[in-house]
């Protein structure tokens, strides 16, 4: 009678850390450190020769850094004319270790030669079509047409594969036949600069009240307002990314797995992910408002006509902040902002944590979406981007809310 309950342990205690653990890296001291800080990096892109191609939005600013000499370039410079830029926010690599700069205030993009001497501008997605063929064009769920953004093609680009084409999510706002409507999911929609095919690829959960449409006025001087991205905090919605080799990695917030969809759109799905929901308490509240008044914002308003013609104005202050009127429960399990594809094929996540804890970790990934590890960064910083090689580019962020560029090794 002793001997069963000996024997149940015994085999417990073998049986659970061979299921459980997995190798943990952190990251301590970085390689290099940029002396100057930034205001707001949005976007880093490592040339092949080690020179970085750096996006700071709030100051309207791309530099070619380079971190072992400790020296700055500028790349192009604010306006609207050739070579010049409005406002910079997003940089995707492109064949050949050339780039591209998306620029919403000019509604275009803007070419990087590999010296990071500007080169032509150009546009994406505005140009006449005839009806989608098979598989491809814009089609919502319904029928619907997703609804392009004037001048800006299908908005924001999200990513690039090894062969230049662009990566867009639709903004929950598609055209229906009374107009406008919103939607509580978005396509991934892939744009070949080439051949102008576009495809959509797959479709994303998106967070409650994530658009909306506000019309006012009428007969000529009707107005409509729309707004893409809610105020809800800690937003549980999907979160994505793109492989070199073209394939879209949809983290999913149900349960916490990765669905990759190859080119084709094939989809293989990765297992569910165990997570503890961290509860929003007092805490996790003020952490939300800290992070909402330090946000960059990026607002475009433009007049069409009167004295001067058409003028189009940004700016990236924090938009105003308003105090949520309901707060969930828990927070999603990783942050929809921190998902990353690596050179090498890995899918590195941010995970969610507790107000009260500073470390930063991420889940890896591999190829074949199995998780197979986790990260461990320095408190105060997060990750930006990747290099050759296994290098790690983060942001360090001071007590004055300055970023300074650290290089890593993984």
């Amino acid at each position: 009678m002793m001997r069963t309950p000996s024997l149940i342990v015994l085999l417990a205690s073998v049986a659970l850390p061979a299921a459980a653990q997995l190798p943990t890296r952190t990251l301590t001291k970085p390689l290099a450190e940029f002396g100057e800080p930034f205001s707001q990096i949005a976007a880093v892109r490592e040339l092949k020769d080690g020179r970085l191609l750096v996006v700071d939005s709030r100051d309207k600013l791309v530099q070619l850094v380079n971190l072992s000499t400790n020296s700055t370039a500028k790349v192009g410079r604010e306006g609207a004319g050739p070579g010049e830029y409005g406002l910079p926010t997003q940089l995707f690599a492109l064949p050949a270790d050339s780039s591209v700069i998306f620029d919403p205030l000019n509604q275009r993009y803007l070419m990087v030669h590999p010296d990071g001497k500007p080169g032509v501008s150009f546009r994406v997605g505005d140009e006449p079509s005839g009806p989608p063929r098979p598989g491809q064009g814009q089609r919502a769920e319904g029928g619907a047409q997703v609804m392009r953004i004037g001048g800006l093609g299908f908005g924001m680009p999200r990513a690039s594969d090894a062969r230049g084409r662009l990566y867009f999510e639709g903004g929950g706002i598609s055209m229906g036949p009374n107009g406008p409507i919103t939607s509580d999911t978005a396509p991934i929609v892939r744009y070949d600069r080439g051949t102008k095919a576009v495809d959509t690829l797959a479709w994303v959960r998106l967070p409650k009240n994530n658009a909306s449409v506000k019309a006012s006025g009428s007969g000529g001087n009707q107005r409509m307002e729309v707004r893409i991205g809610g105020r809800t905090p800690y937003p549980a919605r999907d979160a994505w990314t793109v492989l070199p080799n073209g394939t879209v990695v949809i983290a999913r917030v149900g349960d916490y797995h990765l669905d990759l969809v190859g080119p084709t759109r094939a989809v293989t799905r990765g297992a569910a992910v165990a997570y503890a929901p961290v509860k929003i308490g007092n805490a996790e509240k003020q952490e939300y408002r800290d992070q909402a008044k330090n946000a960059t914002g990026i607002s475009i308003s433009r007049t069409e006509g009167g004295p001067g013609g058409s003028q189009s104005r940004a700016s990236t202050a924090p938009p105003p902040f308003e105090e949520p009127t309901e707060w969930p429960s828990t927070k999603p399990p990783f942050n929809a902002n921190g998902i990353f594809a690596t050179p090498a094929g890995e899918i590195w996540v941010a995970r969610n944590r507790p107000a009260s804890d500073p470390v930063p970790t991420y889940d890896v990934f591999s190829a074949a979406g199995k998780l197979t590890g986790k990260v461990v960064l320095p408190r105060q910083t997060r990750i930006i981007g990747f290099g050759a090689g296994g290098t790690i580019y983060t942001i360090r962020v001071d007590d004055d809310d300055l970023q300074y560029l650290q290089r890593f090794r993984g």
